[in-house]
């Protein structure tokens, strides 16, 4: 596919300084760019720099350094200014640069120093960074199938649903939608048709909402809405009744015509829950109780349905009862080195064999496990078993792999978590060096100091961090420079239509040259064509995981994946 260069496009630059001087040196640069991609705009028209740091018509703005610069970057960063700020010092001093950076500059200039390549290279970064920025905000909240809110979406939405609701007087329902039987469609018919299906489902959701409701996808078969303004739980009803049927009617996959059916919880602000965890688990409850009746139906929650499903059916209980019996467990999936295909890493994934079902994957319990408070006790016993693997590697003679594990905010937040940690890592042997914390950059924005603070601690116990989901959390990327990360994992988001989507090859490649520059190892989640994996490759990422080479594993089976990669560069050497 031919790529479209970004930098051929003529940018809109605007300069502000009473110095005479910048103007004409600045001008001047610009003015000899080859291809000519830069336009001066009059600072004339703009009453304040911070009007046209938000105007959509500047690409960039560069701005002598004075008294108001710091307290013009706050008001930037209040606003959520799109265009990048590049100041212009007179020296190259190193402390109020990295203040400056800390109050969200984009880059500097130093006079005496502008050279026509400098300052080419200073603004195309700077303003293809912020277009990456731009570009990443819009998908973080987004679930990149169906176009829905994501789980981290649908919980900003629904907290501010909940506040306009208390503001206003008026009522917010929510709707928990899980899809019935959902795991035979992808078994019989294969997870592209599931794709299909559940891209379907989506469009028939919306097609019932009203303007002012929003739908989000928690899940590979679950789906909330969010319905404002509601008249009374008889109009929810009405709304959830006419979303069954809709959702009923038969579709085409594969050639055949294929029925499903779902069920439909519902739980109403503020009468069954003041807070965003109570609702979302009444939603939840109300849901599980329609599953227990055939053929599709839709249950309010209520007070009597607690005692309803307060039994062993009810997927609060399953789970209280999985963590006492230890039933969850780890596979691997491998993370694998782009210039050799050697093995380099593990990342431990979570699942819950249900003495029932089989092994469920995280994304049918994960979030209840959380809004139940069960994420600490699950989070040790997963930190307990990872690093029993990094002991099993070593006698496997892979010792040199690391072990990442996902660790939660309610985790890492809790004030025994770092003595608990160094007790697992006593009494199992593993080596610390080779155990890696992902954090998610959500996890971070929560506390960022107080998670500095344990980040360190934990590192002087020699454990290592790599920022996960990357891209789709984070407001400001100066907290990159302040932790001590070592690894960004950018998000399967991201690298799903590599070499087919503009707009993605722009972002991996931003987040890519940014890790470089940050000195950190740059891993791409979510890898799964030759396609892709040649994109990551040619745009020098370092390491990769995904079902390109393979699903998340039971940890015997490693040495027969190693295995199976030394045969296959073996031969790639001899071809």
């Amino acid at each position: 596919m031919e790529r479209r260069d970004l930098q051929v496009e003529q940018q809109t630059v605007l300069i502000f300084s009473e110095d005479k001087a910048d103007h004409l040196v600045l001008s001047a640069c610009l003015e000899r760019a080859q291809p000519e991609r830069f336009r001066l705009a009059s600072s004339e028209s703009f009453k304040r720099p911070l009007e046209a740091l938000l105007d959509p018509m500047i690409d960039a703005v560069i701005m002598a350094y004075g008294p108001e610069s710091e307290y013009l970057l706050r008001l930037a960063s209040k606003h959520e200014a799109r265009a990048p700020l590049i100041l212009l010092l007179d020296l190259e001093d190193s402390a109020l640069i990295a203040r400056l950076r800390e109050l969200g500059a984009q880059d500097y200039l130093v006079r005496g120093q502008l050279q026509d390549g400098l300052v080419h290279r200073v603004l195309d970064y700077s303003i293809q960074l912020k277009l990456a920025r731009a570009k990443i905000q819009q998908l973080s909240n987004r679930d990149p199938l169906t176009g829905a809110l994501n789980r981290t979406g649908f919980r900003a939405h629904l907290e501010r649903a909940m506040s306009r609701s208390e503001r206003y007087g008026f009522k917010t329902a929510l709707l928990y939608i899980n899809i019935d039987q959902f795991a035979n469609i992808n078994d019989h018919y294969g997870e592209e048709d599931g794709d299909i299906m559940i891209k379907s489902i989506s469009r028939r959701l919306i097609n019932k909402m009203r303007n002012t409701d929003s739908i989000a996808r928690l899940g590979g078969d679950e789906f909330a809405v969010v319905l404002e303004d509601v008249a009374s739980a008889d109009s929810v009803e009405l709304i959830a009744e006419k979303m069954l049927k809709s959702i009923s009617a038969p579709m085409i996959l594969s050639d055949q015509q294929v029925t499903v059916e779902a069920s439909i919880g519902a739980a109403m602000y503020p009468d069954d829950g003041m807070q965003f965890p109570e609702l979302v688990e009444q939603a939840r409850s109300a849901m599980q109780q329609a599953k227990t009746i055939a053929g599709g139906r839709f249950v309010r929650y209520s007070d009597k349905l607690t005692f309803d499903v307060a039994g062993d059916n009810s997927l609060a209980a399953q789970l209280r009862s999985a963590v006492r019996k230890n039933q969850f467990e780890l596979h691997y999936q491998p993370r694998v080195d782009l210039n050799n295909g050697q093995l380099m890493g593990l990342e431990a994934l979570l699942r819950w064999n249900h003495p029932e079902r089989g092994l469920i994957a995280p994304g049918e319990f994960i979030s209840a496990c959380e809004d139940m408070g069960l994420m600490k006790t699950i989070g040790y016993q997963v930190i307990q078993h990872a690093c029993n693997a990094q002991v099993w590697l070593g006698r496997e003679r892979l010792q040199q792999v690391d072990v990442a594990v996902n660790i939660s905010f309610s985790q890492i937040q809790e004030e025994r978590f770092v003595d608990i940690v160094k007790d697992i890592i006593s009494r199992s042997g593993a080596d610390a060096s080779r155990i890696e914390f992902e954090l998610t950059e959500s996890t971070i924005l929560k506390s960022p100091g107080a998670i500095k603070e344990r980040m360190d601690e934990l590192r002087e116990l020699g454990i290592s961090f790599s920022l996960d989901d990357f891209g789709t959390g984070f407001s400001q990327l100066s907290h990159l420079t302040e932790l001590p990360i070592s690894a960004l994992k950018i998000d399967q988001c991201f690298v799903r239509d590599l070499r087919h989507n503009e707009h993605q090859e722009a972002v991996c490649t931003m987040i890519i040259e940014m890790g470089r520059r940050l000195g950190m190892l740059v891993v791409a989640e979510g890898v799964e064509t030759y396609e892709q994996l040649e994109f990551l490759r040619e745009n020098n990422c370092e390491q990769v995981q995904g079902y390109y080479y393979s699903p998340a594993i039971p940890l015997q089976q490693l040495p027969r994946f190693v295995q199976e990669q030394g045969i296959k560069r073996r031969e790639q050497l001899l071809s």
